[in-house]
């Protein structure tokens, strides 16, 4: 089997990098989870972020910043120069209802003349995804309409962790939660395949449409979910797959590693990356640079582990 070989790289500035995109071949944009920035850094240097940039700002009015007001902005996918941006679409964790995490929206951004990066709105903020699902009966065995309602990493709750373009201009959005199918043991649910919805007009959606979709997509990630997915040219995808539930160690459970896949949307053809070590990382975030689509950039969410001053990067060639 193949080994890869891993450089590991350390930037400072947040320690939950959620999802992200690069904005050139030396330039990345990261959100974080627990906050309405948006970050920009120096790929090759593990200083501070060169520029934050306050969605309040670029949404007036329609994003505010507070307590419960964050998006838990999990994902991001560049179509032609505009970025989208998804929030997780959960619960709080005790269960609770949380408005501002229903959000897909989308942004320019541009360098102007001084050398700072300008964020505008791309059309509208897009808050009724759940709502259109649920009202789609394709949809009617992943149970939507309680899983909002539910914890986000209990069984059959709901979490939206990944979202990639596709050549077609569409949007795939990727599920850690709920996952579709399985059976419980112990407490948790084993085998549970991964639920990837395709929205057909991202573009239209911004500008007041009503969203459709195509067929449900199940994927079989060993039982796991979708933490982050990724378009690495034409219809190849790099799938970060971890577990749907909180993943810490119990009496009945050990901690479980993440893992990585390579799938195409074209053949269905789905490969686990066995040779590649991600033990005691929490990979939420995957980046591909314009001048190489063979190298990515995974982006580790390490908390409290790390504390408060960073985060912890890994680059492979696949």
């Amino acid at each position: 089997m193949k080994t890869y070989d891993i450089q590991e790289q350390m930037y400072l500035g947040i320690s939950n990098p959620s999802g992200g995109v690069a904005l050139n071949n030396d330039l990345f944009i990261v959100a974080d989870d627990e906050d309405n920035l948006l970050r920009i850094y120096d790929r090759n240097s593990g200083d501070k972020p060169l520029q934050k940039i306050a969605l309040s700002s670029v949404f007036k009015g329609e994003i505010a910043d507070g307590e419960d007001l964050e998006i838990d902005l999990e994902s991001a996918a560049e179509i032609e120069g505009i970025v989208f941006w998804i929030g997780s679409h959960s619960s709080s964790r005790t269960g609770e209802y949380r408005s501002a995490r229903h959000r897909l929206f989308a942004i320019n951004i541009k360098l102007s003349e001084k050398g700072k990066f300008v964020a505008t709105p791309a059309g509208e903020i897009y808050t009724t995804l759940i709502d259109d699902l649920e009202q789609d009966s394709r949809f009617d065995n992943y149970h939507l309409r309680k899983a909002k309602k539910s914890q986000a990493k209990a069984i059959g709750g709901l979490s939206i962790e990944g979202l990639a373009a596709t050549p077609e201009r569409t949007l795939l959005i990727g599920f850690r939660n709920p996952l579709s199918g399985g059976e419980i043991k112990e407490g948790r649910l084993e085998n549970g395949k991964a639920l990837l919805v395709e929205l057909l007009n991202p573009f239209e959606i911004i500008h007041g449409l009503k969203a459709r979709f195509s067929d449900p997509i199940e994927l079989d990630l060993d039982g796991y979910g979708i933490r982050e997915i990724t378009r690495r040219k034409a219809h190849k995808y790099l799938i970060v797959a971890g577990p749907y539930h909180e993943n810490v160690e119990t009496e009945d459970h050990g901690k479980e590693e993440g893992r990585l896949y390579k799938w195409s949307s074209k053949s269905g053809k789905l490969n686990c990356l066995k040779k590649i070590d991600l033990e005691g990382f929490n990979i939420e975030a995957a980046i591909f640079y314009p001048d190489n689509n063979d190298c990515v950039q995974l982006l580790s969410d390490d908390g409290t582990v790390m504390g408060a001053n960073g985060f912890r990067s890994l680059t492979l060639t696949l």
